[in-house]
């Protein structure tokens, strides 16, 4: 039995966000990620879309699980991996306080708007590197929504400029690398529908 598992522990649902995957020469198979989850102490693994996006259930806590899953990940795939682990009514939660996207500027038609925009939600592995990535957004005059339980902002980006907005920017630094990964909104809905 592995030491970070509690005997008799209740099973909890997770959601597991692989950051890098499928990108730059990191190839992870959905397939061959549930086949190496289904290795550890979890159950009920699935995979949404290729982007490295997983629920299950374990009895691990959430910090025991995310170190499982990236020396896993590492062992296997031979890269240094990063995930975030999120649990099922945290992630409720975060995805429930997104804002609405901005109204279209008043008078023009602009990009922005229900039609114009992708929503996006960053979860961060903790509340210090949350606050350490708004210390430099404010510095750059970003002010991204901080969503329910501190550890996730929402952001707006027009369609096809999701990587070029000054917040997406900002995010792609090497720094944030390790702490941080970003979902679209609809992604996050996919997520939470296998959750529940």
């Amino acid at each position: 039995m592995p030491a970070d598992l509690v005997p008799d522990a209740p099973s909890r649902r997770y959601a597991v966000f692989l950051r890098g995957v499928n990108v730059g020469g990191v190839t992870v198979r959905m397939a061959e990620l549930r086949e190496l989850l289904a290795e550890l102490p979890v159950s009920d693994v699935a995979t949404v879309l290729a982007s490295g996006n997983v629920t299950c259930s374990s009895a691990l806590e959430p910090a025991a699980l995310k170190g499982s899953v990236e020396r896993a990940l590492g062992a296997r795939f031979g890269y240094t991996a990063w995930v975030i682990v999120v649990g099922a009514a945290e992630l409720g939660a975060i995805t429930a306080s997104v804002p609405p996207p901005p109204p279209p500027p008043p008078g023009g038609t602009g990009v922005q708007g229900v039609q114009g925009v992708h929503t996006y939600v960053t979860l961060f592995t903790g509340t210090a590197e949350l606050a350490a990535f708004l210390e430099d957004a404010r510095s750059a005059d970003l002010h991204p929504a901080v969503l329910t339980g501190g550890t996730a902002i929402g952001w707006f980006s027009p369609r096809g400029q999701s990587t070029e907005v000054p917040l997406a920017r900002l995010l792609a630094r090497t720094r944030y690398a390790a702490t941080s990964t970003t979902r679209n909104i609809n992604t996050l809905g996919r997520v939470l529908r296998l959750l529940a």
